[in-house]
């Protein structure tokens, strides 16, 4: 088995630089539409990395690659969306505490932890799920195309 890591950091730097630019986009665009632009790094840095490992290990994923991309794509995707939240919180309440105190009266209630976390899994079954089916019969298909000529 390939060892992973470096399509992790890969993926990892790609999402980074896709974030900054889709942000500075969804920015210049109403909020509606804006708000669509979150899974584009995502999908973007994945898309990247799947033609890497194909290139470079001439070949598709293994099934155990496959649980490994998608659970670590996941992760990573949003452990540093997560890791933004927080430090732009602790960035803007530097010079106004009120916000932290009003994010954490937010976390107190009910009604905007399920709207968050109803959010939240709109966007990650998704993704989670392309995931898993792009690096399984996708990326057989792919590696088909590439190598094999059919």
């Amino acid at each position: 088995m390939t060892k992973l890591r470096s399509y992790f950091l890969w993926f990892f730097a790609l999402c980074i630089v896709l974030t900054l630019i889709v942000g500075v986009i969804a920015a210049l665009l109403p909020a509606s539409v804006g708000g669509i632009l979150t899974a584009v790094p995502y999908l973007g840095a994945m898309i990247f990395v799947l033609f890497r490992f194909l290139k470079k290990e001439r070949r598709a994923p293994t099934i155990p690659e496959k649980k490994k991309f998608t659970l670590g794509f996941t992760l990573i995707f949003w452990g540093y969306n997560l890791c933004g939240v927080l430090f732009g919180l602790f960035l803007f309440s530097r010079k106004d505490p009120e916000i932290l105190q009003n994010f954490m009266l937010y976390l107190k209630q009910p009604q905007f932890l399920s709207i968050m976390v109803i959010m939240l899994l709109m966007l990650a079954i998704p993704l989670y799920l392309i995931t898993y089916w792009f690096y399984g019969k996708q990326a057989q298909r792919m590696a088909n195309k590439m190598f094999n000529g059919s």
